[in-house]
């Protein structure tokens, strides 16, 4: 899969991706400070699935109508970059196709994954 990270996502889980065998770009690196309809737009154009922590894209997709190849919103209290590789590896066991607006939400130590 292809996946473009947005900022608020570090190199460890870009590194966690990568050895598991998935392109990864960067907003940090292809447009940093992009507002994030810009975010949005680039995504689609790479044919990328969004990761962000960032819920305003659920605005964008769901009151606007923007297109999209797929969006992970990692909504977790603890936003350590170990604990986002976690929910990850929890998807990527329970999804083997990633389309359409997934929220990952954690509570007491499990995670949640709602497809909307």
């Amino acid at each position: 899969m292809k996946f473009l990270l947005d900022e608020n996502l570090g190199k460890q889980v870009a590194q966690f991706l990568q050895q598991s065998g998935h392109l990864v770009l960067r907003v940090k690196q292809i447009s940093p400070g992009a507002e994030d309809a810009q975010v949005l737009t680039l995504a689609t154009s790479k044919g990328a699935i969004l990761l962000t922590s960032d819920k305003d894209f659920g605005e964008l997709i769901f009151k606007y109508g923007q297109p999209h190849r797929g969006i992970i919103l990692l909504r977790l209290p603890n936003q350590r970059s170990d604990n986002k590789i976690e929910a990850l590896k929890e998807i990527f066991s329970k999804h083997k196709d990633i389309r359409g607006f997934m929220v990952v939400t954690e509570k007491d130590g499990k995670f949640r994954i709602k497809k909307k």
